[in-house]
């Protein structure tokens, strides 16, 4: 009867090594083929520099309020982005943060401008500072 060649732990780590250089392959084309639509899908459903500075701090670390603070945004409102966006597959769960979401991938990944923080608005000049011209010389009489 032929031996058989009895299999090491070595060998199914190194097989398991090997299948995972395979999914990251597979993974880097399949990204790479789809970054059209998901920018697509980007574009559609971030409309407003609220909802793209939103989910730009969706990093998986940021919680509800932070993010809710660094948009502008009420939480309840963020709160409900991040359930359809979780469910459109944009946000996945947070590998560091159990319970978190964060953003598939960052905006200017995939060439959309990521807006200046919203919460660091202009303020208007009071009235008194608004300087009037002079009268120009052919109004005068």
């Amino acid at each position: 009867m032929a031996s058989k060649k009895e299999t090491t732990l070595g060998d199914i780590l190194e097989k398991l090594d090997e299948n995972q250089k395979i999914l990251t392959d597979i993974a880097r084309w399949a990204r790479f083929q789809n970054i059209g639509k998901l920018k697509d899908v980007l574009i559609a459903e971030l409309d407003t520099d609220g909802k793209k500075l939103a989910f730009d701090n969706t990093d998986g670390v940021r919680g509800l309020d932070e993010v809710a603070k660094a948009s502008d945004t009420p939480r309840d409102t963020v709160y409900g982005w991040w359930k359809k966006w979780a469910n459109l597959g944009i946000l996945e769960p947070s590998e560091t943060r159990k319970g978190r979401l964060k953003k598939l991938c960052s905006l200017e990944d995939v060439g959309i401008k990521v807006p200046k923080n919203i919460g660091a608005k202009k303020e208007e000049k009071p009235t008194s500072d608004i300087k009037t011209e002079a009268p120009s010389e052919a109004n005068k009489t």
